[in-house]
Formats: C-alpha cells, structure tokens, sequence
C-alpha cells in the first residue's frame, strides 16, 4: 500500500512538473510577443543598462514568436518573468526552462500586445485608459484589430501606443484585452 502511495505521488509530480514547462497563458502578468517581422536580435541585459547576457536570434521558422511574461517595468525596460517559442516551435530548447532568464530586462522597444479583431461598433469595443485605472478617462475605444507597442506596465495593466489615422495614441490596456498570440485572436472579455 504504501510503495502504491509513492508511486502515485511520483507520477503527480512528474506530471505537475511537466505542465509547468507546457503551460503558455500566464495571466498573472502582462504578456507580449516579438513580431516575426522584426530582423533584429532581442538583447537580454542583466540589468536595467546593464551587461548584454544574451541575444535572441529572429526565428525564421513559420508560426514562430518569442512571448514574454513581464513582471514590472521601468524607464522603457521589461523585467521578463518567462519566455516562450509558440506555437509551432515548442520543441526549441528555450522552452525547455522558461524560466532561464527570470528576473533579465530586455528594451520595450518593438514588444507587441494585439487587440483582437472584434467586429464591433468601438462604443462596444476595447477601452484604452488615460491611467491604469477603470474609473480614469477613455483616451480610445475600439472594435477592430490593432498591433500595439508595449511601453511600459502597472501591476497588469500595459501602457501601449498605436498609430489611427496617422495620430499616435497612447493609453492604458487592462489585462483582459490584451492578447499575446499573433497566431490567433484571443477571446474578447465583456465587462
């Protein structure tokens, strides 16, 4: 009986051990991607300018992009909680320990957030925030796809900016608008 019991809370550790190195939502932070247009290498820093401790080739395959998890900002820097390859490279190694550069900053310079393509009157659509604060004024409403630029974040609010109409507009993301996933459109959350 007792071999059984330790058999069995083996197999639930292996398993739970390997669903954290599976796992790609992290709600817990704001999350951001690296458009696979770019052509520059992602500079990982030790710290807030800091020593270079690696750099993040582009990924040339197909239906590839670096997300991050970020865990605070500051002065145009990203601390990274995690970073994944998703979805068609899960077999990179970066993603064997997502957690490799924990606690690094990378520039928030060309870090994306979408906005899912709602299809709705902008009165019904996304609200962007003069503040991270849902009682703060509405500086934009949509309800069409956007590919905004992460500047900076507050707990899990994202400071972001997007160009309408040759007008650059800068405002407050909260978290259950933000989507992380290029590859497809994340489920729109109704207050």
């Amino acid at each position: 009986m007792t071999k059984s019991i330790l058999i069995l809370i083996l197999l639930i550790s292996i398993n739970l051990s390997a669903q954290k190195s599976s796992r790609i939502f992290f709600g817990d932070f704001v999350e951001c991607y690296y458009s696979e247009k770019e052509t520059e290498s992602i500079l990982i820093y030790e710290n807030l300018n800091g020593k270079t401790i690696a750099e993040l080739e582009p990924l040339k395959e197909s239906n590839c992009w670096y997300k991050f998890s970020i865990s605070e900002s500051k002065n145009g820097w990203l601390k990274i909680e995690n970073i994944t390859i998703l979805p068609s490279c899960r077999e990179n190694e970066l993603n064997e320990n997502i957690e490799l550069y924990k606690g690094k900053w990378i520039l928030a310079n060309k870090m994306k957030i979408n906005i899912s393509d709602l299809d709705v009157e902008p009165k019904n659509g996304v609200k962007f925030f003069e503040k991270p604060d849902l009682n703060s004024d509405l500086v934009y409403q949509s309800g069409e796809f956007l590919e905004t630029e992460l500047i900076e974040i507050n707990r899990l609010w994202a400071k972001v900016s997007f160009i309408i109409n040759g007008k650059k507009i800068i405002g407050w993301l909260q978290r259950k608008d933000q989507c992380a996933y290029p590859w497809t459109s994340c489920p729109f959350q109704s207050d």
